[in-house]
């Protein structure tokens, strides 16, 4: 018999990663084939006294950062991505007075779904995210054979893995 490697279920096989959805403002972005992955990571600070006989540095956990997160989705007629980016690109050539705090900064969602029934199994919320880069049209070629993409780089102040209800 079996063993399965997921307690408390039948489920044997690990999730896959193309079965995902992306959520701006709880909405879903149409056609998104790709997120980089979410990573963070914390600085080391070294420390050594002046007195200390050691030849070893201590080392103590600093600043917590977050690496940019790259979103891709094939062009539709969805334009989130294009308002998202446009909301700071095209902020400063505005005639109209600027808003003190514009709203550029976004929480985004990131859903990995069951393949067998398409019921979310991981939700990962990403915080304060803002684009930094903005990649409109992917390149042409005449003798391609290809999906145009769309990607944007987003900054972000943290993620947490929220529970699936």
């Amino acid at each position: 018999m079996a063993i399965a490697r997921f307690m408390g279920t039948d489920k044997r096989d690990p999730f896959r990663n193309f079965n995902f959805v992306v959520l701006l403002g709880g909405i879903e972005v149409a056609a998104c084939r790709k997120v980089s992955g979410l990573t963070a990571s914390v600085e080391v600070v070294k420390f050594r006294a002046g007195n200390s006989l050691s030849t070893v540095d201590e080392v103590s956990p600093g600043r917590v950062m977050y690496e940019a997160i790259t979103l891709e989705a094939g062009i539709t007629n969805d334009t989130a991505f294009k308002d998202w980016a446009n909301a700071l690109i095209h902020h400063e050539g505005k005639l109209t007075p600027r808003s003190a705090e514009p709203l550029f900064r976004r929480t985004v969602e990131v859903q990995v779904r069951d393949i067998d029934n398409g019921n979310p199994v991981k939700k990962f919320t990403i915080y304060n995210a803002w684009v930094s880069k903005f990649t409109a049209l992917s390149e042409l070629a005449a003798d391609a054979n290809e999906i145009l993409i769309e990607t944007i780089e987003i900054q972000h102040e943290g993620f947490t893995e929220e529970p699936v209800a």
